[in-house]
């Protein structure tokens, strides 16, 4: 069984927003702005890449996921440098972490139920 898009979208939601606020000191960036880059880069891109997945599943099989989740990292990123930092590495880093850590999150939730 997978999750709903409903069940992966507040799952990112709430993962990426902690992960950003716990990370973003060790990146001299402030929580509360990194946390609210998070949020907003996920909701924005996360209705885009659900259906973006189901369609593109068939082209490009495995392949899928990882394609378009380097997408969302880019797109995300934007989020993160225009409101958390000046720096884009750090835009790119944090955005890579977050979106990897709600990836695992959803493959282990997946493959526990």
């Amino acid at each position: 069984m997978t999750l709903t898009q409903t069940e992966a979208f507040v799952l990112t939601l709430f993962i990426e927003g902690v992960a950003a606020y716990l990370l973003a000191p060790r990146f001299a960036v402030n929580s509360w702005r990194a946390s609210a880059a998070a949020v907003i880069g996920s909701a924005i891109s996360h209705p885009v890449f659900w259906p973006s997945a189901l369609a593109l599943f068939p082209r490009l099989g495995a392949l899928t996921v990882p394609i378009l989740e380097i997408m969302v990292v880019l797109f995300e990123s934007i989020a993160y440098r225009v409101m958390a930092t000046r720096r884009w590495r750090t835009a790119l880093i944090l955005s890579a972490i977050v979106n990897f850590l709600s990836w695992l999150a959803g493959y282990l939730l997946q493959g526990l139920r």
